[in-house]
């Protein structure tokens, strides 16, 4: 970035954390053996089983939902949303004899940094308490028992829809699941990896009629207290209010951290960069709180077919390894940012209008190849590098075969000095998670089209904003390859 002065720790994080092609093979190996458990250990004896839960919905997931708005469905509902949301959807043998687990949502290296809790009241055969999600066993493990709303509002800022609801889900981030494979750039990951479930949890939510608002602004520290979190290890990311249609208020919009003059002054030099990240994203409980941002949230309306369940998606959904190199018509193209994009129901994004969207074309019928900008809020495509960018998206994505023969490459970038001048160091969480959830409504959609997708969480930065032709101040948060698969 030259002589240019980096004006928050964000800049900073994302700028030494980019891959360079000069300098990649300076990361060191990743140590196999040392690999951190993939799952949280249970210090409980006493488990509540989600697993029979789950029975008639996979007995019955042709026939619709099969979630109700119905309080009386409580632990039902809460079963199918977990599970929906991060559940295991396979189990695989790796090459050592051990057993490989995959989830519901995406996540880079198959390393599932992301944890949930959930917080219930008055739900029909659960307790009042917060749980811990404990998706290996298929159980909700007791955190506290009792009804902790007052604490829940206190930590979250007097918003709204903890007053109006009854069901919160609580995601978290554990930086040694990715760091010990992704080392600094880790955090990027984690955030991406919780925006794959929370767009799952979302799109399960609309599909049965649920009302949802996201919360990402509370005081960072009463929730790790509340969750028996160590900071430094584990760390809250976000708030989800779940309700039946019409019982939770319009959201106020995200609460911005501290300016990132203020911010920086609680780093500690000794702490690793990405912890050090996060800590400039805290919102601390002795400051001023800024206003809450807002934004119109999505681009235009889009009507899903009937023969469209999500459930059964999420269930088919799996990374695409390889592409065949064939085209993808226009039309199809155009109805996968449909999907991604649309407006429906509450708010979903968490930095509405901070992400900037450029369109790769290699191989789509009927659009020429090149780069074009995307207009997220109205679809609109305008040209600004005509070319083939075969060999330039391969060597941007590390030399992966997957991204010469895509069909197209969705790559996510945010203007980070904008975006930290809106939210403070804690926009840099909200837009990386945006990112995460467009690409896993990206994910979706193209297995409903009969297509393949790949999130796209390595790549060489600098190269990828010479490929769109955007300054180095914007970030390159995420590139999402859509295709044909090679079956």
């Amino acid at each position: 970035m030259g002589a240019k002065t980096l004006a928050s720790f964000t800049e900073r994080y994302h700028e030494l954390t980019k891959y360079n092609p000069h300098t990649i093979d300076k990361l060191g190996p990743v140590h196999w053996d040392h690999q951190p458990p993939a799952f949280k250990a249970i210090s409980s004896k006493v488990k509540i089983d989600l697993l029979s839960r789950l029975q008639s919905v996979m007995d019955h997931l042709e026939e619709g939902p099969q979630i109700s708005s119905s309080p009386e469905a409580g632990l039902e509902n809460i079963a199918r949303l977990l599970f929906f949301t991060l559940g295991l959807t396979a189990r695989l043998g790796d090459q050592g004899g051990g057993d490989y687990y995959l989830r519901a949502a995406p996540s880079a290296g198959g390393l599932y940094p992301t944890e949930i809790y959930v917080a219930a009241r008055n739900q029909s055969g659960l307790p009042d308490g917060l749980y811990h999600y404990h998706s290996l066993k298929s159980a909700l493990i007791p955190v506290w028992q009792g009804s902790f709303w007052a604490d829940l509002k206190h930590y979250f800022l007097g918003h709204p829809a903890i007053e109006a609801s009854s069901l919160i889900f609580l995601f978290t981030g554990t930086y040694a699941r990715s760091a010990w494979r992704y080392k600094e750039r880790a955090y990027r990951r984690i955030l991406l990896d919780t925006g794959h479930a929370l767009g799952n949890l979302l799109e399960v939510c609309r599909y049965a009629g649920l009302d949802h608002s996201l919360m990402g602004g509370f005081l960072d520290e009463g929730l790790e207290e509340l969750l028996f979190l160590t900071a430094k290890e584990e760390f809250p990311l976000l708030g989800i209010a779940v309700g039946p249609a019409g019982m939770l208020p319009a959201q106020p919009g995200q609460h911005p951290g501290e300016p990132p003059a203020e911010a920086i002054k609680h780093l500690s030099s000794g702490d690793a960069m990405q912890v050090q990240q996060n800590a400039c994203e805290r919102i601390r409980s002795e400051k001023t709180l800024r206003a809450p941002v807002s934004a119109p949230c999505g681009g235009p309306a889009f009507a899903a077919p009937k023969d469209f369940n999500v459930l059964k998606t999420i269930l088919s959904r799996r990374s695409c390894r390889k592409f065949s190199g064939a085209p993808v018509s226009l039309e199809k193209a155009r109805e996968t940012l449909a999907y991604a994009f649309r407006a429906s129901g509450e708010a979903w994004c968490l930095a509405p209008g901070r992400l900037e969207f450029h369109l790769v074309a290699l191989n789509v019928d009927g659009l020429e190849p090149g780069v074009y900008r995307l207009d997220a809020a109205t679809l609109e495509l305008a040209k600004k590098r005509p070319g083939d960018f075969k060999s330039e998206t391969y060597f941007m994505c590390l030399g992966q075969d997957l991204a010469s023969e895509c069909a197209f490459a969705l790559v996510h970038t945010a203007d980070l000095a904008s975006l930290v001048e809106a939210y403070g160091d804690r926009g840099y969480r909200y837009a990386c998670m945006d990112a995460g959830q467009i690409g896993e409504r990206i994910n979706l959609w193209a297995v409903h089209q009969g297509l393949g997708s790949s999130g796209i969480g390595g790549y060489y930065d600098d190269q990828a904003n010479e490929l769109v032709d955007v300054p180095l101040s914007h970030g390159i948060l995420y590139i999402t390859l859509v295709g044909v698969p090679d079956e």
